[in-house]
């Protein structure tokens, strides 16, 4: 659902405005609601002035990373003398999780424009979007999109009749976590096993195919449309104060809250206004205790760090944790944190590839130590022992799933060690059997 914040007029609920709306799905519903004048307006313009356009709104990667989505694009080499590629990241696997999903089904025409933009921005003729295996809806939804568009002339040989060339091709994944990492992702689309490569070469050196490639995520193409079609200036001016966290935001909120969804929201918005007012606050009850605000991949915040954060890049690192993709885990004061943090870390060693030897081995660890934690046989040197697996889980592997493992563990000991206590005391009833 969107739902804008009241500082601002309505009409900047941009990518979840048509959400519900069957017509929206189609290519002429779509157009109908302005649909493809950005492309259309991008089709006139230099590949160098688009970037420049998109560098100036500010906009920055929405699958969690957050890095400014022009400079990414400018990485591209200037001079097309070998294929470039486009690879939309559709595989939406972060726990906590669910707004892409949203955008293809509801407004796959947003993100077909938002990846035909791109794709022309830097000089790529073909585009992979990459989607989750279990999207079976969204799949339907974007084959049938991609296929009018095609028809419509919005893909093909000459877009527009531009003399412009751009494909789209439909990857279905197989339900791999660690294929939403950009790396790991190439190498399935190439047919070989999910494993992150290491870098450099960076994906605009040597991608997909060993050529130059660009990786965005679904959010981050769908935004795409509105900064061409109302300039980079306007977009900016939609935050709150922090000038370099711009735009809207999708943010979905699960738990236990009494309206959990998704939301769009201007950057900057508190997050306490989103627990609240947007949200409805906890189960009649209930207290708040603590919520991940970027997917289970970012240290956990108490609710009091929460609720006096800003919900934007530079606000959640300022309280200690990160964005990510926005996915809002809320846990009220009924939750064993003991447990939820091993339920993580059990989901981290099952998803790990196994290629390096800090993740494969430090998540199975963890697990274990926090099973035994759980089964009331825990040790005093159990922190210890997960701080140091942590510490050699962090930073030193090829990618950063061993580092989101790491994450709620650490700033889970930190914030709630009596809970930990309360195991190792045996003042606690033990939550699984003896390991």
């Amino acid at each position: 659902m969107g739902y804008p914040h009241p500082s601002h007029p309505k009409e900047t609920v941009l990518l979840s405005k048509h959400f519900g709306d069957p017509e929206a799905r189609g290519y002429a519903g779509w157009v109908k609601r302005g649909g493809y004048e950005g492309l259309r307006k991008a089709l006139g313009m230099t590949r160098e002035a688009i970037v420049e356009e998109v560098k100036a709104s500010g906009l920055r990667g929405r699958g969690g990373a957050g890095f400014p989505t022009g400079l990414k694009w400018s990485f591209m080499p200037k001079e097309v003398v070998k294929p470039h590629y486009l690879v939309c990241n559709a595989d939406e696997s972060e726990p906590g999780t669910f707004k892409d999903r949203e955008i293809m089904r509801w407004t796959p025409h947003a993100l077909i424009e938002g990846c035909a933009i791109a794709a022309y921005a830097i000089g790529a003729q073909r585009c992979y979007i990459y989607i989750r295996g279990e999207f079976t809806e969204p799949w339907a939804v974007m084959s049938a999109a991609v296929e009018e568009a095609l028809v419509n002339g919005a893909l093909g040989d000459d877009v527009f009749g531009s003399g412009t060339r751009i494909e789209m091709v439909l990857h279905r994944g197989a339900g791999a976590y660690i294929c939403g990492e950009e790396t790991a992702m190439m190498n399935s689309i190439e047919g070989k096993r999910g494993n992150p490569r290491i870098k450099p070469p960076f994906p605009a050196v040597a991608g997909l195919f060993g050529m130059p490639t660009t990786i965005n995520n679904v959010e981050t193409l769908a935004a795409v449309p509105h900064v061409l079609t109302r300039g980079a200036a306007w977009y900016k001016s939609l935050c709150l104060g922090n000038p370099k966290s711009t735009g809207t935001k999708l943010v979905s909120v699960c738990g236990h809250i009494q309206r959990p969804g998704n939301y769009e929201v201007t950057m900057g918005t508190p997050i306490r206004d989103i627990l609240y007012d947007m949200c409805g606050g906890p189960p009649p009850g209930r207290t708040f205790k603590a919520v991940i605000p970027g997917g289970s991949s970012v240290p956990i915040m108490t609710i009091a760090e929460a609720e006096s954060a800003l919900f934007d890049y530079e606000g959640v690192v300022e309280k200690g944790s990160m964005l990510g993709s926005a996915g809002m885990i809320v846990m009220d004061d009924s939750t064993d944190m003991v447990y939820q943090i091993w339920r993580l870390a059990r989901f981290y060693a099952h998803e790990s590839c196994a290629q390096c030897t800090q993740c494969r081995e430090g998540t199975a660890w963890t697990t274990k130590v926090l099973e035994r934690i759980l089964a009331g046989k825990g040790k005093q040197e159990d922190y210890q022992l997960l701080l140091d697996l942590s510490e050699n889980m962090t930073g030193k592997t090829i990618c950063v799933l061993s580092d989101s493992c790491a994450a709620p563990v650490v700033s889970g000991i930190q914030k709630f060690r009596p809970e930990f206590e309360a195991y190792i005391a045996g003042s606690r009833e033990p939550a699984l059997a003896a390991v």
